[in-house]
């Protein structure tokens, strides 16, 4: 590396990922580079509490703390929207808030650190008549619509996984008088194991939920949803809460994406097309089946961030990248205040038999919560204090794992 010129680091977005791989390369490079993160707010989201800021009345869980705050000094934070990628350049076209100013941001390496976004455009007649909790102002507008219901309205959640599960004992718990429905096109919880399913089936705050399995949703209207299989579920608000979208500006670039709009990376994090742009965090996918089986998660953005920094340090030191691994310990849940599902998992992610409920899981759910932003506090102080679990050298290749989770 030519320690003359400042090597110039660009990170798109300020979520788990993004945050975690500044840090780390601001304190393992210092002056070496020079290193501006853009973001369109100034808040840092902790998105997995999302739900309790729609459902509770005047929450701001999600926001107590400010991406500066949990920012190395040396990073440069500008606040704006990545619009296009113009890779042959090493350009990045952003726009201020409002796109009253636009910007172009120069680059010799990117991380690509976006998240992901609403899914309502997927659904007919979803934009339109939907809310969700993918993001913090939609959360609040959510929010406000449900301040809105007098009580014995009914609310339905469309999903049936940790977002849908959260969210509707959430509102069972802090909105009492509301009438609610979850509906899924599979089963509630789909990736717990038969004991933690029968738990969360009579968990407190599911007793007065309505609960349809094995319904695929149609359409939104504003009376309700249509069903695939010709019915009509009437509700007063409806969430949804099946799957996260992601942001379009990677296809929207020309850059390799899935078939879902997510950036396609190699094992070392680095674009398969273009090696000076990474990604991590929810809209990336590793391409091969190894990454297929990664679920959209801050206990999976946190990893990746780390590790595309990681790449980009051994680059510039000469040193040989070491390919991502990532082995899961456990899927974390709330089921509304005092109350909570901890579901052990194999290293694919895969359930284990065992699992914890109650009070006690909801401590350990609320625990686990604050350390997936204290973490990004101690790599602030000292880099390369953060490791993660990885699965153990003997163990089944990911091809064998992948079979293990289908079955």
């Amino acid at each position: 590396m030519d320690n003359t010129k400042q090597h110039r680091i660009l990170i798109l977005g300020a979520g788990y990922a993004g945050v975690m791989s500044a840090n780390r390369l601001a304190g393992k490079l210092g002056s070496r580079v020079d290193i501006t993160l853009v973001n369109p707010i100034p808040e840092f989201v902790e998105r997995i509490r999302l739900h309790e800021v729609a459902a509770r009345i005047g929450s701001d869980s999600a926001t107590r703390h400010t991406v500066r705050e949990l920012l190395h000094p040396a990073v440069r934070l500008r606040l704006g929207t990545a619009t296009r990628i113009r890779p042959g350049d090493h350009e990045v076209d952003c726009a201020e808030p409002g796109r009253q100013k636009t910007w172009t941001q120069s680059y010799d390496e990117l991380i690509y650190a976006i998240g992901s976004g609403s899914p309502l455009a997927a659904v007919p007649g979803a934009f339109e008549h939907a809310h969700d909790v993918s993001g913090l102002d939609r959360a609040r507008a959510l929010r406000t619509a449900l301040d809105a219901l007098p009580s014995g309205k009914t609310v339905l959640i469309v999903g049936g996984g940790t977002t849908a599960i959260e969210t509707v004992t959430e509102l069972a718990v802090a909105r009492p008088g509301l009438s609610l429905k979850i509906v899924t096109s599979s089963v509630l919880g789909p990736t717990l194991s038969p004991k933690a399913r029968r738990y969360l089936m009579n968990a407190p705050a599911m007793r007065n939920v309505d609960t349809i399995e094995q319904t695929k949703v149609a359409e939104v209207t504003p009376a309700g949803i249509g069903t695939t299989d010709g019915r009509s579920i009437p509700a007063d608000c409806v969430i949804w809460a099946a799957s996260f979208a992601v942001p379009e500006v990677a296809k929207d670039s020309g850059l390799d994406v899935d078939r879902a709009g997510r950036l396609t990376v190699d094992s070392l994090m680095r674009s398969t097309q273009h090696p000076d742009i990474l990604g991590a965090g929810d809209g990336v996918v590793i391409a091969g089946p190894e990454g297929s089986t990664l679920r959209m998660a801050c206990g999976t953005a946190v990893p990746q961030g780390a590790h595309a920094a990681a790449t980009i340090i051994a680059g510039l030191r000469g040193e040989t990248p070491k390919p991502f691994a990532l082995a899961y310990l456990a899927l974390n849940m709330s089921l509304g205040p005092n109350d909570g599902l901890v579901q052990p998992t194999r290293a694919n992610d895969s359930p284990r038999e065992i699992s914890f409920t109650g009070r006690f899981a909801g401590w350990v759910n609320e625990l686990n919560n604050r350390y997936a932003r204290l973490i990004l506090s101690w790599e602030r102080q000292r880099a390369g204090s953060y490791h993660w679990a990885k699965p153990r050298k003997n163990a089944s290749t990911p091809t064998q794992r992948q079979e293990h989770a289908r079955s």
